[in-house]
């Protein structure tokens, strides 16, 4: 091993560049970083990784999970965006294969169709926790998941100004939705890898309020809670006890009266954003606070970003996701174009040109789930811990 590693470490810089490239997957690079401290010094050091990867910026979209159901065969896969070092995968079998529901931070969650057990996977490192089953309420009825909240270690601080650690792309806890079969009411259920499921909170009052997005949403994690958007109010849950979720409702001046789509998400600047998409124009409604930290006591600041998309995007509803930094990635079912639009910078760029499956809608039975991970910074929080120890052979 030590022969091996003195001749590949003596290739010239570009050579041993381009043979890690073609290496298959991310996931063997991470495994080969761990074997000894020459190539662990190598896949901790920056500027190495952003020549590997071309310089990838934090939060970059890396790609698509889907999920194709035809009549007794589905497809789970992964179709990876032009500048992406993941590689395309596409798993064929029985009806039960896995479907992709949602992504943050690197944390894949996935559900298995016939018996609706969830689990969350790091496609790189290949970790996976299974999620017991929720149980159902004889009172309440059979249930249906309506939207999901993936919550790291680094979101419990609730401060984005402390520094980036590995919490940052480890999962602690999740929350999810439900709406029950007897009951007007929609529940928040918490789950932790320590402490199981939580007994479930009242969420929302379905004769008054519903969800935003035409899709099953996604929450968007700020400051330490899960926020959903609703018909004219933020919804927020946070865990305030041990035993149960807290929710509040916040009402806002925003009105999206005549958008094609309207999103929730975080913007660059670590505030709460809201995405009404037009025609040839989208609509910000940014966050602002007053310095006391209290979501209630925050204004909200009204600006307009102009597009200009080739014909026949503007003109078809997009399957919208927020990204990190600030970005939003519209995907429009006529074409297959993806775009991704910075919100802060007022930009937008073709990500794809076609996303083969996101064209065959009726064999896609739930929306495509994007990819995103800061993968040279994953690479520097994971592994920088294993540089002043013991646990890598000596090369």
């Amino acid at each position: 091993m030590a022969d091996d590693g003195g001749i590949i470490a003596a290739l010239p810089e570009d050579v041993l560049l381009q043979v890690l490239y073609r290496v298959a997957s991310v996931k063997s690079l991470f495994m080969l970083a761990a074997t000894c401290r020459r190539w662990l010094r190598r896949f901790t050091d920056r500027a190495f990784l952003l020549d590997l990867w071309g310089g990838q910026r934090a939060g970059d979209l890396l790609g698509f999970f889907f999920h194709l159901q035809r009549i007794k065969v589905s497809t789970f896969g992964f179709l990876p965006v032009p500048s992406s070092p993941l590689r395309p995968l596409a798993s064929s079998g029985s009806s039960n294969s896995v479907q992709p529901l949602a992504a943050r931070r690197g944390v894949l969650l996935m559900r298995l169709p016939i018996t609706r057990l969830l689990f969350l996977s790091n496609p790189v490192t290949g970790k996976r926790h299974v999620v017991p089953r929720l149980e159902e309420y004889s009172d309440l009825g059979p249930y249906k998941v309506t939207s999901y909240a993936i919550v790291v270690s680094d979101d419990l601080a609730g401060k984005p100004q402390q520094p980036a650690s590995s919490g940052r792309f480890t999962f602690s806890q999740l929350l999810v939705t439900t709406k029950h079969a007897n009951s007007i009411t929609m529940y928040v259920n918490s789950y932790s890898a320590a402490g199981g499921w939580a007994a479930p909170a009242e969420f929302l009052d379905l004769l008054r309020f519903s969800l935003a997005g035409r899709s099953t949403p996604s929450a968007v994690v700020h400051r330490g809670a899960a926020h959903w958007l609703c018909t004219d109010d933020v919804a927020s849950a946070t865990e305030a006890t041990a035993s149960t979720p807290r929710v509040s409702m916040t009402n806002l001046p925003v009105r999206a009266g005549g958008a094609t789509a309207t999103l929730l998400c975080v913007g660059g600047d670590g505030e709460l954003t809201i995405a009404c998409v037009f025609p040839m124009h989208v609509r910000i409604w940014k966050q602002q606070r007053r310095g006391d930290g209290d979501d209630d006591a925050a204004a909200w600041r009204r600006d307009v970003m102009w597009m200009t998309l080739p014909a026949p995007y503007p003109y078809c509803v997009p399957l919208m996701h927020g990204l990190d930094m600030g970005s939003v990635a519209m995907m429009y079912r006529s074409s297959g174009a993806v775009f991704v639009v910075d919100l802060d910078k007022k930009v937008i760029d073709r990500a794809m040109d076609c996303f083969l499956p996101l064209r065959i809608g009726r064999e896609m039975d739930l929306p495509p789930v994007p990819y995103e991970m800061d993968l040279v910074e994953f690479f520097l929080l994971q592994l920088g811990g294993l540089c002043g120890g013991g646990s890598t052979s000596t090369g």
